[in-house]
């Protein structure tokens, strides 16, 4: 990263709705690129780039024990100095704020990306290219693994009380087909298999389910409950 690609770098105004993926083209072009760069690497090249981000020893957790340890003096924030348009610089600091206290060093601070959609906090992650400070990149991360978290946790909760089980099937395969390659590379080689082995399973007993909407899209809007009532009008193969 350099000053010019980070003086360069024009932020989109975040959605209102976290359901954004279908109105912001920039942020899914973008996404479609870096999955296309990703897509010739071999499965061990793939993990060994995830390990040298998210592992123990990767460079989120250097970054998280230089925060911890040395608080605003981390050296790993001096890539803000690079920044010299004034928008770019009060992001970057907006991300530094919330690092800090996510670590305890300030107080609580928003992080300034979790009103973006999966597609933009990916590339934000996992595109080394991307012009954004290493203290963004980490509070994109934390916005990401809690997008992916309250999905999951929604997702587990169409299944209480019921014997419906094809939405959680159906949300597992939706989720892991619109992952980037490096971030599938974590998964057992034959998860997505297991997956839709599942839902073919239930589906021949309960028919096929064929809704009009992702249902990422339909748990950002929608309680689990809302949906599980609704699912025989929502189901265009029902009946």
């Amino acid at each position: 990263m350099n000053a010019v690609s980070l003086q360069q770098d024009q932020l989109p105004q975040p959605s209102t709705s976290l359901a954004c993926i279908a109105v912001d083209p920039v942020a899914v072009r973008n996404f479609r690129k870096l999955a296309a760069r990703q897509a010739p690497l071999s499965h061990s090249v793939l993990c060994e780039q995830q390990a040298r981000l998210m592992g123990p020893k990767g460079l989120f957790a250097q970054f998280a024990r230089q925060i911890i340890e040395l608080g605003r003096q981390a050296p790993q924030l001096n890539d803000l100095l690079e920044l010299q348009r004034p928008e770019r610089r009060e992001h970057a600091e907006r991300a530094v704020d919330f690092v800090l206290g996510f670590h305890h060093r300030r107080s609580y601070a928003e992080n300034p990306f979790e009103q973006r959609c999966r597609a933009f906090l990916g590339v934000v992650v996992y595109d080394e290219l991307a012009p954004f400070t290493l203290a963004e990149r980490y509070a994109a991360s934390q916005a990401l693994r809690q997008l992916d978290g309250e999905y999951f946790i929604k997702l587990i909760a169409t299944t209480r009380e019921t014997v419906e089980r094809r939405i959680v099937f159906r949300g597992l395969l939706q989720h892991f087909d619109a992952l980037l390659p490096i971030e599938r590379s974590i998964y057992p080689y034959n998860y997505r298999q297991v997956q839709q082995e599942h839902l073919q399973r239930e589906e021949a007993l309960y028919g096929r389910l064929q809704l009009d909407a992702p249902i990422s899209l339909l748990l950002q809007e929608r309680t689990p409950e809302w949906l599980l009532a609704n699912l025989p009008r929502l189901n265009r193969a029902a009946g």
